[in-house]
């Protein structure tokens, strides 16, 4: 077999899987052209840097009044690419990530196909450093990438709890993928936890802009794309700019997804061990602001480095949060829109004094226990620790702030996920309880009051919107190294 043959994308994808492909070509000696390849990928820009005319956005308009003109038996028909998500998207679990990568991906090269240009790159929108959606995107009918079921307009800004440079930089500082990505299970569209990425800029962007964004039909609307794009290159900077390693966990890293095609409208098959290699041999996002920082991709000039990363992302690492204390408040609570709700949870001072340290290695998890998710969510909830008189006029800039979570759910999907089935939703609220504690304005180690507060979307109103949940937990987990 030629290091030519080898050196196709979609060779290595469709017929050997990015990882073996990859691994061959090292056991070639194909280091020189593994690097060009990596110096050589394409680049995803952020939007928002964009000229109106930009080859990279007409390629893109062009690419979607193509879509939309295909006959309904085209898998790559605009409202069949829309209909891989209602039926096959995973949420609520620890797919979300990879299956998402994957799904832009083969989107990407049915533009390149349909726009007349394989060099093309999928834009993506970073919404921390631009909250409102991109110009390009409104300006009527005639534009191919705007949505006219959107129920916010081009001034409207994404509120800062969910996607403001210091909540977003808590996020990607968290050290344990559960927390971070959601939660492990065995089918594609099972619940678990809920991760932070997914609770609050995920969740609550698509439900802000709503209309077809707030479907599981949501790629209907072009910024979909987009949002996702900015959601992958969360994940790349959490794993590959800040070195948390991913599970290592085979369940996870041999699961196929066989719901996708290429720019030929062929089906294709992809492992989640394939996708984590996608931003070292397929593309890689224009630097831009992430959380509080500019991200800086890591640089690979030699075989050394090479491996090095190929490794780390190859072997993971086993859950990086060691749970060691759990204090749990069992009955069950409802939520409402318009009524924050408080509960306190008693604490063993011996345990909790040690994780609030300013220095302290250890995390404290706040878990909604099996969350009978809402048929709609015209809100989305602040969390608060110790703030009896908090409410949706608090900032989140209050010492006392935590973190935010919110709701993403079609009652129209048939599947389980969305017919009742329970989840889980995690918030760290360590960050919180440290600044609480190193100021003394934590008055008692006993007991932990928490608030959660309904904040409706601007222009909704939330009365009488309700949630229900089994219990509260608070647990105190060491982080293990890897």
């Amino acid at each position: 077999m030629s290091i030519q043959f080898l050196l196709s994308r979609r060779q290595i994808v469709k017929d050997m899987g990015l990882a073996a492909g990859a691994a061959l070509l090292w056991s070639l000696g194909g280091c020189e052209q593994i690097i060009q390849i990596i110096e050589n990928r394409r680049v995803r820009r952020s939007v928002s840097n964009l000229a109106s005319n930009d080859p990279a956005l007409q390629t893109y308009k062009a690419a979607i009044v193509a879509m939309k003109a295909l006959p309904s038996n085209d898998p790559r028909n605009w409202t069949n690419q829309a209909s891989i998500h209602f039926n096959h998207c995973s949420h609520r679990n620890w797919y979300l990530l990879p299956w998402h990568r994957a799904y832009l991906l083969f989107f990407e090269e049915i533009c390149q196909k349909l726009g007349g240009d394989d060099k093309f790159a999928l834009p993506y929108w970073n919404w921390t450093a631009n909250p409102s959606v991109p110009a390009a995107f409104w300006g009527g009918t005639s534009n191919p990438l705007f949505d006219n079921t959107r129920q916010i307009g081009p001034n409207d800004t994404a509120d800062p709890s969910w996607v403001g440079p210091s909540v977003l930089e808590g996020i990607l500082n968290e050290p344990d993928f559960y927390v971070f990505a959601s939660g492990k299970v065995s089918g594609q569209r099972d619940s678990d936890t809920q991760g932070e990425l997914e609770s609050t800029p995920h969740n609550n962007i698509h439900v802000w802009i709503s209309g077809d964004m707030g479907t599981f039909m949501s790629p209907l609307d072009p910024i979909f794309w987009q949002h996702h794009g900015m959601i992958d290159d969360c994940w790349v900077e959490w794993n590959l700019n800040r070195n948390h390693p991913n599970v290592d966990d085979p369940s996870w890293l041999n699961f196929t997804f066989s719901e996708f095609v290429d720019g030929n409208g062929s089906p294709v098959k992809v492992s989640v061990s394939d996708t984590i290699l996608y931003p070292i041999f397929q593309y890689r996002y224009e630097p831009s602001q992430m959380g509080t920082h500019i991200s800086t991709e890591p640089k690979i000039r030699n075989r050394g480095e090479a491996v090095k990363l190929e490794k780390f992302l190859r072997k993971g690492a086993p859950p990086r949060l060691e749970f060691t204390n759990r204090y749990q408040l069992s009955r069950a609570l409802t939520l409402e829109g318009g009524r924050p709700l408080v509960n306190s949870l008693t604490l063993e001072e011996a345990h909790i004094r040690p994780a609030l340290a300013a220095t302290a290695t250890e995390r404290l998890v706040l878990t909604l226990k099996n969350v009978e998710l809402p048929q709609t969510a015209d809100y989305f909830v602040r969390v608060f620790v110790n703030k009896i008189d908090a409410s949706p006029q608090t900032p989140i800039e209050d010492p006392h702030y935590a973190g935010s979570f919110g709701f993403f759910v079609d009652p129209k999907s048939p599947h389980a996920q969305d017919a009742g089935q329970k989840a889980a939703i995690a918030v760290d609220i360590s960050d919180a309880l440290k600044r609480l504690a190193v100021s003394g304005a934590l008055s008692t180690m006993s007991s932990v009051d928490v608030q959660l507060v309904p904040v409706p979307f601007a222009g909704r109103s939330a009365v009488g919107q309700r949630f229900l949940f089994e219990g509260l937990e608070l647990a105190i987990a060491k982080v293990r190294p890897f």
